[in-house]
Formats: structure tokens, C-alpha cells, sequence
């Protein structure tokens, strides 16, 4: 591993947290140098103790949670076979699954024609779309 504590795909993981931050930064700064609400000192802390509340807080989340990926990452690094996918089946037909289902119990079609069930629904069907159009 190296002596960095976060590498570059880490880094990369992490990136989705850096554009909050950047925005709770660029808050914090307006609401420091312009205060659109106001020159209540209550109603400032408030404001700005939420935004740089929310902020630390996920600075820590990002930190802890790149340090989870980089510990994943090490112990994957470390026992590849462990972690490996299973095998494909093989490419043997006398190796091959059966099917779930018996073929025997699906009765051969001997003809064209569907089931009349089916052509009485069509004909429902039918009927009632041309008493739609009138």
C-alpha cells in the first residue's frame, strides 16, 4: 500500500462529497461578508451554525468513509481468490441444467386455430370497441 492515505481511485470515490463542500464553503463565506437577513447576531449564529455544522459533518463522513474504501480496497488487494466471482459453468452439454419444467406435460399443438376461449374473448373484445365508436 502506499504512503499516501487515500489513492487515486479513492479519491475518485470520494469526489461526489467535494461539490456540497465547496457549496457550504461558498455559503458560509457570503453569509459572512453579506448578511442578506438581517444584523441579529442570534439569527446570523443560527444560520451560519447550521451550514458549518452540516459541513463538518460531512467532511467527516467523506474522511471516515475513504478510509472504509481504502481498507476494502487493501483486503482485496491482499486475497483476490476470496473475493473471486464464481466460475462459469462449463461448456460441456452432458454438464448442462435441465429445464424446471417437464416437457411431457405440455401437450403437442396439433392445430393453428386458438383455444375457443381465446377467440370468444376476441370477439367480446370486438364488440365492445364497435359500441365505443357509436
Amino acid at each position: 500500500m502506499s504512503s499516501r492515505t487515500f489513492d487515486r481511485e479513492t479519491l475518485l470515490d470520494l469526489i461526489v462529497n467535494a461539490i456540497p463542500l465547496v457549496m457550504m464553503a461558498f455559503f458560509v463565506g457570503v453569509f459572512v461578508l453579506y448578511n442578506p437577513f438581517g444584523t441579529d447576531l442570534a439569527n446570523q449564529a443560527i444560520q451560519l451554525s447550521i451550514v458549518i455544522i452540516t459541513f463538518g459533518a460531512l467532511l467527516v463522513l467523506t474522511y471516515f468513509s475513504g478510509r472504509a474504501i481504502s481498507k476494502a480496497e487493501s483486503e482485496l488487494e491482499e486475497s483476490p481468490e476470496e473475493f473471486a466471482e464464481p466460475q462459469a459453468a462449463a461448456a460441456d452439454p452432458s454438464e448442462a441444467t435441465t429445464p424446471d419444467y417437464d416437457e411431457e406435460e405440455f401437450g403437442e399443438v396439433t392445430s393453428d386455430e386458438p383455444p375457443e376461449d381465446a377467440a370468444a374473448i376476441a370477439a367480446k373484445d370486438a364488440d365492445d370497441e364497435s359500441a365505443d365508436d357509436e
